[in-house]
């Protein structure tokens, strides 16, 4: 197990752009071996939530991110995790509606 690996931590209600506005570069403590993306949009307790978030963890929390307590509830939730420093710079992809159904009518309309 690797020590010492650095990540982007952040957090934010708003968008990647609000929480790289913010970010800070982490040292994880001893066990968190990943760097990790997460994205969430959802109702909790009848509101509307949405969140983005980079921070440390470990190897066992990325198996099981999306199964968990967070992600079951969520219409969305998408985690990445990678073991590199600072691997989790980039945002994670998200398609727009728009542009999703705009290349379905593309494919279909030929």
């Amino acid at each position: 197990m690797r020590y010492g690996l650095k990540c982007y931590k952040c957090t934010s209600t708003k968008s990647w752009d609000d929480c790289a506005s913010v970010k800070i570069e982490k040292t994880c403590s001893s066990g968190e071996d990943r760097c990790t993306k997460a994205y969430f949009k959802g109702k909790s307790e009848g509101a509307s939530v949405e969140g983005f978030a980079k921070d440390c963890h470990s190897a066992a929390d990325c198996d099981g991110f999306e199964k968990s307590d967070l992600c079951k509830d969520m219409k969305e939730c998408k985690v990445n995790c990678c073991s590199s420093d600072l691997c989790n710079a980039a945002a994670l992809p998200m398609v727009s509606a728009f542009i999703f159904i705009a290349c379905a009518l593309v494919v279909f309309a030929f």
